[in-house]
């Protein structure tokens, strides 16, 4: 599918809010400040390798020159989201000429000096002819090995490997980007994290599951404007290439920046998947702080449960984006055995929800569900409809509202009255507002339906328009918990485009004026700080 085709999935897809009555958020009596910790700039010690890491040379030979892109040529996917140093990580790529060669790059994705990513690994192979999506026409052409469920949606590649990695011991832990680039020029990419740095500070969790909801490739995905016959799949897989950003997923478009930003600053950084996540939530409590970045979208139970646990416990939790827990998924395995392959989404809603706009989303009543009556607590329908009833602002503090993919987005705006000690050294003025899009076509709110933390403290309210034409509002904030953490939520989907300024495409839905804003950066710095602290209230 060409990129402009794939924007157009991205934002026609995106599911909107379910229609809840919203009432200004009240807050209660004047909370006492918190008191913010000292600001420290991170060195090269053994206790913070990425500084080390980013210390070495640096190539912008990762990026695909425009008009390279490859569509049919070359597609590829990997066998695991993430793998550890020693273990083995298997490739699966087709040409769509048998015996074509190719280069199999890989880069770890950082700040570098400004290069974004460094070469890690390089090998010229001979190209397997295993099939091909061809996302211009719809069609998924010579792929005889694939697997296709008419009744759930679910379509798996099931290509023969094409390549064994064991992956070196000093890999440092980080996003992964593969570019594989056959004989004419022709490029794409594929992603996976590596593991370790288990005992830094901060933990990012990459969204690899929104990933997969919304890759279509082979027709299929959790959307109907991008699925056979417009009928959305109950379940996707990641056994198969990505047809979103020339194979790249969301990582380029979401994700860059703030991986860019936080090895710039030094931040001392794990990452992990959210499937390792869901697998072994007991994850987070080796780290100080938790970061959800990206477009963090679907969720399973165990997350959800692993990250409130995490915060109950003291950690830190930072959602650096909107739309962030928004639908319940469940994993399952692929159809040949190997865990965690399957996203299993079925996307019902309660009658009183049935009539609501859903941005795209093809409405089902809630028995399509399986597990509907079963165990209604996994029933994969959105967090906030009444059959699971854990509307996600209870974790996150707001949540999401709605969406406008037609404008360039809306202008960030600090309340007129905001005290915080995380504007310290910031410059930010009370009533100030950036615009050029920082609000995204994707943004949350402070919602009164009686699960906002009580300690809630809105930094700023933004005015939106929804694609319907409504009035609406994009709020930033944070709370602390009882246990002390820090929990802060942008309510934007591009707000780390305001830490770096690396643009995947300016045309994305909105991002073509978007800047750098160094009082951001700063802001960003505190709330980072605060992150690792337990605050008394």
């Amino acid at each position: 599918m060409r990129r402009r085709s794939v924007l157009a999935l991205i934002a026609s897809g995106i599911a909107a809010g379910a229609a809840l009555v919203v009432a200004k958020f009240v807050p209660g009596p004047k909370q006492q400040e918190l008191e913010l910790p000292k600001i420290t700039v991170p060195t090269v010690t053994e206790q913070n390798p990425i500084v080390a890491e980013n210390s070495l040379v640096g190539t912008i030979a990762w990026m695909i020159p425009a008009g390279h892109e490859a569509t049919t040529q070359i597609q590829a996917y990997v066998g695991a989201r993430s793998v550890a140093p020693g273990q083995k990580l298997t490739f699966y790529v087709s040409t769509k000429k048998a015996g074509t060669p190719y280069t199999l790059a890989i880069y770890r994705m950082g700040w570098y000096q400004g290069s974004g990513a460094r070469l890690m690994f390089s090998t010229k192979l001979e190209g397997q002819a295993q099939g091909y999506y061809d996302a211009k026409n719809f069609k998924l052409i010579d792929c005889p090995t694939h697997f296709y469920d008419p009744e759930t949606g679910l379509l798996e590649a099931r290509w023969k490997p094409s390549y064994n990695l064991t992956i070196p011991q000093d890999w440092m832990t980080g996003v992964y980007l593969v570019k594989l680039t056959d004989d004419a020029g022709w490029q794409t990419y594929t992603t996976f994290n590596v593991l370790g740095n288990t005992n830094a500070p901060y933990v990012v969790v990459t969204a690899d599951t929104t990933y997969a909801a919304y890759n279509n490739w082979g027709g299929q995905s959790l959307y109907p404007d991008s699925s056979r016959n417009h009928i959305s799949a109950a379940k996707v897989s990641f056994d198969r290439p990505s047809a979103l950003q020339e194979g790249s997923d969301q990582v380029l478009v979401f994700e860059a920046n703030i991986i860019r930003w936080l090895e710039r600053e030094g931040y001392n950084v794990s990452y992990i998947s959210n499937i390792d996540l869901h697998t072994n939530p007991q994850l987070l409590l080796r780290h100080k702080a938790y970061l959800s970045i990206g477009h963090d979208e679907y969720w399973t139970k165990e997350m959800r449960e692993g990250v409130e646990a995490a915060r109950d416990r003291g950690v830190g939790l930072a959602f650096l984006e909107a739309n962030a827990c928004y639908w319940q998924i469940r994993f399952e395995p692929s159809t040949r055995g190997v865990p965690n392959q399957t996203v299993v989404c079925y996307k019902v809603l309660s009658p009183d929800n049935m009539a609501t706009d859903s941005g795209g989303v093809t409405r089902f009543g809630l028995t399509r569900d399986p597990l509907y009556g079963i165990d209604n607590s996994r029933v994969t329908s959105l967090w906030r409809d009444p059959v699971v009833g854990r509307p996600e602002n209870s974790m996150i503090g707001i949540m999401y509202s709605d969406y406008n993919s037609k404008l360039r987005g809306a202008a960030w705006k600090l309340d007129p009255e905001i005290t915080s000690p995380f504007l310290k050294d910031t410059g930010l003025q009370p009533g100030q507002h950036f615009d050029f899009g920082l609000v995204g076509y994707e943004w949350d709110k402070v919602f009164n339906n009686g699960h906002t933390p009580s300690t809630l403290r809105v930094l700023a309210t933004s005015h939106t328009l929804s694609i319907e034409g409504t009035q609406d509002t994009s709020n930033t904030a944070y709370y602390v918990a009882p246990s002390g953490a820090l929990v802060f939520a942008s309510g934007s989907i591009y707000w780390t485009a305001a830490l770096d300024s690396y643009r995947y495409d300016r045309t994305l839905l909105g991002t073509k004026d978007a800047q750098v804003v160094p009082e951001i950066q700063q802001f960003m710095k505190n709330i980072m700080a605060g992150l690792v602290q337990r605050h008394t209230l």
